[in-house]
């Protein structure tokens, strides 16, 4: 079914699609996915009752609506005159034609320099270029802080993989996984998640005695949460 509520799911006004998923359940929920509305109701739910429910929530419908259209924007795309949010700032994405292949940062431009660029060209630079950037940073600060907790022999390799959903990762078997993609973030916010990985390599939970850990190294962490929450749907790109 389409839902005509007003709210531009384009660039141009026009209906939404509404999806209608019957089950067992016995309450209405509405959700947002794609500009799409989802409602979820039991079998029995009539027309009427949808319309209803659907109508009151219009309000809240538009704002998520508006959400997501604002999240998709500010979506990392790796092309010529796109927008980047690097160090906390929007830079101008620039394609530089050139033999050497490399990545520059020139006041409010991140400059891409290659030979015969192109999107998928340029994509593959800069994944090499926080790739390096991750080697040099992230592998020997995790190896120090661990040597600092005294839990330098616990860690059997730094892995570095970037994922869809996880900026960090490790295991009791003492792999400890980061996601590259995080070079794109301040350095604080780098610095929290090599604390957070390598606190696990003593306290393998969430646990008071975790978190405490994780203060005493990084005293600002539920600030850098907070910030990382809020902007990481800017670092990841196909």
């Amino acid at each position: 079914m389409l839902l005509n509520i007003g709210v531009e799911s384009t660039q141009l006004r026009q209906p939404i699609q509404c999806e209608v998923l019957r089950s067992k359940r016995k309450t209405l929920a509405l959700y947002i996915k794609k500009q799409k509305v989802v409602v979820r109701c039991p079998w029995q739910a009539s027309n009427k009752e949808l319309d209803e429910f659907i109508g009151n929530n219009q309000d809240w419908i538009k704002d998520r609506l508006r959400e997501e259209l604002e999240l998709e924007r500010e979506t990392l795309k790796i092309e010529k005159g796109r927008k980047i949010f690097y160090r906390a700032r929007e830079l101008t994405i620039v394609f530089k034609e050139g033999r050497k292949e490399r990545v520059l940062i020139n006041g409010n431009k991140f400059i891409i320099q290659g030979y015969k660029l192109n999107a998928a060209k340029a994509r593959v630079q800069v994944e090499d270029y926080l790739i390096d950037k991750a080697s040099e940073y992230i592998i020997p600060r995790a190896r120090k802080l661990a040597k600092y907790l005294g839990v330098e022999k616990r860690i059997r390799e730094i892995k570095l993989r970037k994922t869809k959903s996880k900026w960090g990762h490790c295991t009791s078997q003492g792999i400890v996984q980061y996601n590259w993609l995080i070079m794109l973030a301040p350095y604080s916010i780098i610095d929290y998640m090599i604390t957070h990985e390598v606190c696990h390599m003593v306290h393998m939970d969430h646990s008071r005695q975790y978190w405490d850990l994780v203060g005493s190294i990084c005293p600002d962490y539920e600030h850098y949460i907070e910030w990382l929450k809020a902007h990481e749907h800017r670092f990841w790109f196909d």
